[in-house]
């Protein structure tokens, strides 16, 4: 057996390992049918808008725009998430300092680790599936187009990985970056939301830089004209598009096969230029930065040590430790910028925040909804969990300490509820942002801001529950612990219940006091039921043996 062979079947092997056997309360199975569901949630979205599509779009000769928004789709999906997930297998895994010493090039070490990442982006254009189906029933394809499908399904992430593979590989080869890590996770990891939210702002401007008249002119010359309005960022989303437009005839099966050698081109020259790049980057990699420094020379001896409060102490611990720890910081601070930022630009771009502004100052109805909106905004901000969903289980091992240290439970339960709190009401200034952005009188903006306060209080308190009621504390990093957690999805369920039920409120009572008092009497009797459930569960566990 080759070298290539061994070290590819080892890498790819340990990517479905990790993949499917993570979860100790999950069988494989079930993990695989969440997996299914979830990849169909997401791809609704873009199933409807094809299905609803087609029709108006065929009738113009259009319908190969549809196609080529799916693709755009799916390579930049690969691209984004991709970043961070290379990053970690190529440089940040526990096996490189074993492999390394190992007689492999480095260039078969980056096609093996580049393999594993290509099964984890294989999951994220999964969500491409039923959304391509729907297209070839909608259109009557042929047998070729499903064949075509599969192809392009195949080599959609190779060139988004590629580029990302590249651009990691000359940070950690020209940098100190590796000597970072922490840093630089946190960089790639903040990165890939920035990423996300600029191509939700290209993609949503993208259209304002073609005029409107440009536009009908081009739907109406037909024959899929305005498929080239659509930029392209990765050279092979035209042919792969193309291929599946015209897949009976032979511009298809052209298109299909310049697609599959650009793909493999590109990667035969990344396998060469990677390992290149890779072996000079990843030497030393075990070596972290530090910096020594004498606090007793330089004064700082007092300023560090000093007596705290016992509480003062354990939340300063909970925010240091959140700040610096790079998924902490992903998960349960980024993260709340993360959908308001998508949302805003969705809802706010291309000229519409002025209608909103008239639209809420238009009739003193609006008033209401806006204070139901303002009570649901903060919760979507940590929707995701925020940083009281893990706030027991980030102890992971070390809360045998938290057990048997001097400090009362009652002190330690307050320390985690206001260190949450501090980071969780962030998204209280985001709603008042908003508020501020539309315009609204100011007593909506107090009253709003006092919603929002309150609905996150309770969110924060209904994930310190769920986590005390079951923390995950045997993890063995930090990445792990966020594996197959669904105290989010119950949130985030929880939240559209309550904002659905809000608005409908809000639109029949049409009185903004009267919903500012039912957001109140939530806030305060769900607050009150989870403090005191909270308080049992706290006793439990920081008393057990």
């Amino acid at each position: 057996m080759s070298r290539l062979k061994i070290i590819t079947n080892y890498f790819i092997r340990n990517a479905f390992e990790e993949m499917f056997a993570s979860s100790k309360k999950m069988k494989p199975v079930f993990a695989v049918m969440l997996m299914i569901f979830i990849v169909v949630m997401l791809s609704m979205p873009f199933t409807v808008i094809i299905s609803e599509g087609y029709g108006p779009l065929h009738a113009m000769r259009q319908e190969g725009i549809l196609l080529s928004i799916i693709l755009s789709i799916g390579e930049s999906v690969s691209f984004i998430f991709g970043m961070y997930t290379i990053i970690n297998i190529l440089y940040f895994s526990n096996d490189i300092e074993v492999i390394l010493p190992l007689p492999f090039k480095s260039s078969e070490i980056v096609f093996g680790k580049f393999m594993a990442v290509l099964i984890n982006m294989y999951v994220y254009t999964s969500m491409l599936i039923l959304p391509l189906i729907v297209y070839g029933f909608v259109s009557k394809a042929s047998f070729l187009y499903y064949l075509y499908g599969i192809i392009v399904l195949l080599i959609t992430p190779i060139i988004p990985m590629v580029l990302a593979s590249l651009i990691c590989m000359i940070l950690m080869r020209f940098t100190s970056l590796s000597k970072h890590k922490d840093a630089f996770r946190v960089f790639t990891g903040c990165a890939s939301l920035i990423l996300i939210v600029g191509f939700n702002l290209f993609t949503s401007s993208s259209g304002r830089s073609t005029n409107s008249q440009q536009m009908i002119q081009r739907f109406s010359d037909g024959n899929n004209s305005a498929m080239s309005t659509l930029n392209d960022i990765f050279i092979t989303s035209r042919f792969s598009s193309n291929a599946l437009l015209y897949n009976n005839d032979i511009r298809g099966l052209l298109n299909i096969l310049m697609s599959l050698c650009l793909s493999l081109i590109i990667f035969i020259i990344y396998y060469y230029i990677g390992g290149k790049l890779y072996l000079k980057g990843v030497i030393g990699i075990s070596e972290t930065y530090s910096k020594r420094e004498n606090i007793l020379e330089n004064g700082k001896a007092d300023k560090i040590i000093k007596e705290n409060s016992k509480l003062k102490a354990l939340i300063i611990k909970d925010i240091k430790i959140l700040f610096r720890t790079p998924q902490f910081f992903i998960n349960c601070i980024a993260m709340m910028f993360y959908m308001p930022a998508v949302m805003g630009v969705a809802f706010f771009s291309g000229g519409k925040l002025s209608e909103y502004r008239y639209l809420l100052n238009s009739s003193p109805k609006w008033n209401a909804i806006t204070i139901a909106i303002a009570f649901v905004g903060g919760t979507v901000c940590i929707m995701s969990g925020g940083a009281g969903a893990s706030a027991l289980s980030r102890e992971g091992k070390d809360f045998i300490v938290s057990k048997y240290i001097p400090v009362e439970y009652k002190t330690q339960l307050y320390s985690k509820i206001l260190s949450s709190l501090f980071i969780n009401e962030f998204g209280m200034v985001i709603v008042v942002l908003g508020l501020l952005l539309v315009n609204v009188s100011p007593i909506i903006i107090l009253l709003g801001t006092i919603s929002s306060f309150g609905s996150i209080l309770m969110v924060t308190l209904l994930g310190l529950y769920i986590d005390f009621k079951s923390p995950k504390l045997e993890w063995e990093n930090e990445k792990a612990m966020f594996k197959n957690n669904y105290i989010p999805l119950l949130i985030m369920l929880i939240i559209f219940i309550l904002g659905a039920g809000l608005v409908v409120a809000a639109i029949i009572l049409r009185n903004y006091v009267i919903i500012f008092g039912i957001c109140i009497i939530i806030s305060l009797v769900g607050s009150s039921l989870l403090y005191k459930g909270l308080l049992k569960n706290a006793y439990k566990i920081y008393n057990e043996k």
